[in-house]
């Protein structure tokens, strides 16, 4: 039966013509055109010239985006700058990482992230002078740089910034802490039963206090602090200690080394004894040396550069002459001498760093004749002292605020007077009052320079707001205690331009807390790092959420 070519079921066969593929009237015979598929194909080249600019002007936007720095505005708080008066319910504005504007007439922009800080306190981060194995995964050796061993998701970091500590300096001798390396054969426990962190503050304490005065209680097993009188460190080696500055901020490598080089740091002891003081100004003569030959040389090198060129090709014409024949007659000479030369002693670089001023000496000393010898010494040199404990620094208060010799303190450090010297030895808890009033920027530092998580709360590191407030009952104002744990240990490490205090220009650290920062009360609320909040008490839960009553 044949079907009509009318036939609805039939497909009629198609013609090309106008297209430009087939003449009219030319038919295809057997398989039929992929029509479908070539007008989804013409479809999509037209939908891909269309989408093309969009999603260039998409990528243009988000790449402007990128590029625009983050514009975040903390309003309604009590300011403490610190360095300047308090302003009540003022705006800080921060744009890519540094305090932009500080007031109460601060003009918000719209695209800024507004954090309320309504009936709270606002103030710098706090700089933990004195820190260990926060941020630290291992301490580089050798070649390695130091930033592959910083650790940006250290749970210590969030410790830290719970209460308050946005930046500090670290000693990077030891991977991060002082406790030294197990002599061979050493037991692996040295106090079996012990927690780690409460091994470490033991260690500590011996080596702070030496092993005999140190002990454990019966009852508790926890490690008392000793009373007896301090003794003079013995003589040891020179060896410096590598001191570094971090930011603590969490989760970003780029922003966490502030600097690498913050002290000229020596080992305890390590300037006691007439010998040792006697190698230690033979090497810095060394540096004064190097120092002065510098500056001859950059004079010499400006007096060359204005000579002619053709004088100075003469000049090594001559001397290529002079020396030919040297090399001649020196032949001869060397077959008859045999004496070695003598090598010449290379400057310490960090000595070089000291005397010029770029860095502060370091230096462990808590007796009344380790001090004075110290401010001596540094008195002779001409370069720039901090002590590190001075637990009788308060006896010589009146020649440490005329050298301007600074101080880093623990107020809850006790120890007994020496028989015979009741007068002129021992801890006194109105030190920071004595401090204050002599002029010595004194900055607090913590009974353990770490975080412990084994029971030792209100010793280690997150005790730092408590000792300044402990600075308060020895004597020191408010003020100059807030200063002990921002500002002041801020111009120690020579980062007084960065961090320590809320000026226009500095870096945007900064805490919003929900009392005063000397209160114990006092819970950090947020912690902002580089203009970032790296700390959320609501969100971290690092601390209980419930306010003291």
């Amino acid at each position: 039966m044949k079907t009509s070519a009318n036939n609805s079921n039939t497909s009629p066969k198609r013609s090309f013509g106008g297209v430009g593929f087939l003449p009219a009237g030319v038919q295809f015979k057997g398989q039929r055109p992929m029509l479908p598929l070539f007008r989804l194909a013409l479809t999509l080249a037209l939908l891909t010239l269309v989408c093309l600019p969009l999603q260039a002007e998409e990528k243009s936007d988000e790449k402007d985006q990128k590029e625009k720095p983050e514009v975040v505005a903390i309003v309604g708080g009590d300011i403490h700058t610190v360095t300047g008066p308090v302003v009540r319910k003022g705006t800080i504005l921060v744009e890519d990482g540094k305090i932009k504007e500080i007031g109460q007439s601060v003009k918000v922009p719209e695209d800024a992230k507004v954090i309320d800080a309504a009936g709270k306190t606002v103030t710098p981060g706090f700089v933990a002078i004195s820190m260990s194995r926060v941020g630290v995964g291992q301490t580089p050796s050798g070649k390695e740089k130091l930033v592959d061993g910083l650790n940006p998701f250290d749970r210590n970091l969030k410790y830290a910034l719970g209460v308050g500590i946005t930046s500090g300096c670290i000693e990077l001798s030891s991977g991060g802490g002082r406790r030294g390396r197990r002599a061979e054969g050493a037991p692996v426990e040295m106090y079996p039963g012990l927690e780690e962190p409460i091994e470490e503050y033991v260690t500590e304490a011996m080596m702070d206090f030496g092993d005999l005065n140190t002990s454990l209680c019966p009852c508790c097993g926890l490690p008392i602090l000793p009373t007896e009188p301090i003794t003079s460190q013995p003589p040891a080696a020179p060896k410096p200690r590598k001191m570094a500055a971090l930011k603590l901020s969490f989760s970003d490598l780029d922003s966490m080394l502030m600097s690498e080089d913050v002290f000229y740091s020596v080992s305890p002891g390590a300037l006691n004894g007439a010998l040792a003081k006697h190698n230690f100004r033979k090497n810095l003569q060394l540096a004064r040396e190097a120092i002065e030959a510098e500056k001859k040389a950059g004079s010499e090198k400006k007096a060359t550069d204005s000579k002619s060129k053709s004088a100075s090709a003469a000049k090594s014409t001559d001397a290529k002459k002079q020396s030919s024949a040297d090399s001649k007659s020196g032949s001869a000479k060397k077959t008859d001498s045999k004496k070695p030369a003598k090598k010449k002693l290379k400057p310490d670089p960090n000595l070089i760093k000291l005397l010029k001023g770029e860095v502060a000496m370091l230096v462990r000393a808590n007796t009344v004749d380790e001090i004075n010898d110290m401010v001596d010494l540094s008195m002779e040199q001409g370069y720039d002292l901090v002590i590190q404990g001075g637990i009788e620094a308060w006896v010589l208060a009146d020649k440490l605020g005329a050298a301007g010799v600074g101080v880093i303190y623990t107020p809850r450090s006790r120890r007994r007077a020496r028989k015979g010297r009741e007068d002129e030895t021992g801890s006194f808890v109105e030190s920071p009052g004595i401090f204050q009033e002599k002029g010595i920027p004194f900055a607090v530092a913590t009974l353990s320079s770490s975080i412990s998580m084994g029971g030792l709360g209100g010793r280690d590191l997150t005790s730092l707001p408590l000792e300044a407030a402990f600075a308060v009952r020895g004597g020191a104002d408010e003020s100059t205690a807030l200063k002990a744990m921002t500002i002041t240990p801020a111009r120690m490490l020579g980062l007084d331009d960065r961090i320590g205090s809320l000026e226009k220009g500095k870096d945007a650290d900064i805490l919003i807390l929900n009392g005063s920062p000397l209160d114990y009360r006092t819970y950090v609320e947020q912690a902002i790092v580089a203009g970032k909040v790296a700390y959320d008490r609501h969100e971290d839960k690092v601390y209980p959420l419930h306010d003291h009553q």
